[in-house]
């Protein structure tokens, strides 16, 4: 046991709601119009995701120290790039009451590119755009009726016909996820119906299942023989938890496909190299096609994984010990590389062409779930620092690559949140120096979210407050057991919190002994913060 006494730390940020665990937390978690997008619990077990927590701050502001304003600037570029630009940046189509997302290199229109543009609309406020692009895809591309009832086709000529009926996954995935959360940010209740009508379709089409209805991993394709395999980067987790929630129908199946679209993305993990390949079984293995060569190889599917299974970490956290795993995995992988190359063999052999800006994008929200791990300090901030720096495509290959950079920017950038239904808000009045970490000053009026209810705290400071600051008997001595960490001799009522070395907060509370066992079972160098002295202890 080894104690040493360190500088004091400001209690604020220590205490402060985004870091604590007892589900308390404070803040704004509105935007300007009124839509809401903090804090939530589970009955059973909440975890550390924005989910529960309502804390999006950027890993840009928090690692790169890149300020608000720079982030501002930076999300407003991609939109002015993508949306706006010229015929050599622009993706985005305008026809008047329509828009559409144009795949520049094959002169045609998907759903993948569509869902992606109305997933960037509505976590950017873009309303007149996304609905542009809703009506576009709901005028040329929804099936309402006969065997691809509920689906998407997934190419469209520029005109609106031709093309292919069938569906591909990842647009149907994006397109339910983009309406829920237009119909709770912006509470229109048509794109809710329109959510809810896709969602039953997926499991109740007639003739078509967009999961396996024995393994509940998304399909290839919905028919024939590629309902019998996968490609694991259709694998959403995050989206498909909230499904599991936001559903109006089938909400056990969606359940059961949460549980095995976060088992079937950690088994598509090769164990060496980390990489994915682009088609596989639904054991994670590999799965080889007549009509494609490069099914089995990491491809231009694949390198999507890494943000689908880095977004799941940073949202929900359900995961996160096999999701850190498989971030050491693919970022060893890239860094051992050097970050040349961009198509490999499925156990990273046989490296080809250039590392593209969509990977660039896919593997910084990766890293994300390598930002409490001090051995990847270095590797965080390259991939972080790389996917700021990059350069946004023009030119003929800049749809897919690009908005692939792009979604992954509004991961790193915080500007991705998870728009939920506007929650009931309690008013609650409170005299006090300090409620749920924030300091009371003057009159003045924040959220908290305490218990799992949300209240509007009106608050008004004690004026004839004993000093805020607990005098701590010079005798408080803290140590630690196999089991626990002790603090002796504070005084009853003294707050305390035991924090990892990079400030995330394990445990807090008040003193309710002289000798107060704080129990915590895991290893290494802790902080404790005790009144206003914090120690340092190694169990």
């Amino acid at each position: 046991m080894k104690t040493t006494k360190l500088s004091a730390f400001p209690l604020s940020l220590l205490f402060s709601a985004t870091l604590a665990t007892a589900a308390d937390f404070t803040g704004n978690f509105f935007d300007a119009d009124g839509a809401y997008y903090g804090p939530d619990c589970d009955k059973e077990k909440n975890y550390s995701g924005a989910y529960y927590t309502g804390n999006y701050e950027s890993p840009f502001k928090t690692i790169l120290g890149k300020t608000d304003e720079e982030i501002q600037e930076k999300m407003d570029q991609l939109w002015n790039h993508y949306f706006k630009g010229d015929n050599n940046s622009k993706v985005y189509y305008d026809k008047g009451s329509e828009a559409y997302i144009l795949d520049v290199n094959n002169r045609d229109v998907r759903s993948e590119g569509m869902s992606y543009g109305m997933m960037i609309a509505v976590q950017t406020g873009h309303k007149e755009e996304f609905d542009k692009l809703w009506n576009w895809a709901k005028n040329h591309m929804w099936h309402k009726g006969g065997g691809w009832d509920g689906y998407f086709a997934w190419q469209r000529n520029e005109s609106g016909s031709g093309g292919d009926d069938n569906c591909a996954p990842d647009g149907e995935m994006y397109f339910m996820m983009s309406l829920l959360f237009a119909a709770n940010r912006w509470n229109d209740s048509k794109y809710m119906d329109d959510a809810q009508y896709i969602l039953k379709k997926m499991w109740d089409n007639g003739q078509h299942s967009l999961f396996n209805p024995q393994h509940y991993v998304i399909t290839f394709q919905p028919q024939g023989n590629e309902n019998n395999f996968s490609d694991p980067s259709y694998d959403l987790p995050a989206y498909v938890d909230l499904f599991a929630r936001w559903s109006t129908s089938n909400q056990d199946k969606w359940s059961k496909a949460a549980k095995a679209t976060r088992d079937h993305l950690y088994k598509s993990s090769n164990t060496k190299s980390g990489l994915f390949s682009d088609y596989n079984n639904f054991d994670g293995t590999p799965h080889g096609v007549s009509y494609n060569g490069n099914a089995e190889k990491y491809m231009y599917d694949a390198m999507r994984c890494a943000m689908n299974f880095g977004m799941d970490y940073y949202l929900f956290g359900a995961d996160s010990a096999r999701q850190e795993e498989m971030a050491r995995r693919i970022i060893d992988f890239f860094e051992k590389d050097n970050y040349k190359h961009a198509r490999f063999n499925w156990d990273g052999s046989n490296p080809q062409e250039q590392y593209t800006l969509g990977e660039t994008g896919a593997n910084a929200v990766a890293a994300m779930a390598l930002i409490n791990d001090s051995k990847y300090n270095d590797a965080v901030k390259k991939n972080l620092k790389m996917a700021w720096d990059a350069n946004l495509m023009t030119g003929q290959y800049r749809y897919y690559d690009g908005l692939v950079h792009y979604l992954a920017m509004l991961h790193l950038s915080g500007t991705f949140k998870i728009w939920k239904p506007k929650p009931e808000v309690t008013e609650k009045q409170v005299t006090a120096n300090e409620h749920n970490g924030v300091k009371i000053e003057s009159d003045t009026t924040f959220y908290s979210f305490e218990s799992c209810k949300l209240y509007k705290v009106n608050a008004k400071p004690e004026t004839n407050a004993i000093s805020a600051k607990v005098k701590l008997n010079n005798a408080v001595r803290v140590w630690s057991t196999n089991s626990a960490i002790v603090i002796e001799n504070a005084a009853v009522g003294t707050k305390f919190a035991v924090t990892d070395v990079n400030g995330r907060v394990l445990a807090s509370s008040k003193t309710s002994s002289a000798m107060q066992e704080v129990r915590i079972n895991s290893r290494g160098n802790f902080l404790v913060i005790v009144g206003n002295k914090t120690y340092k202890v190694v169990k």
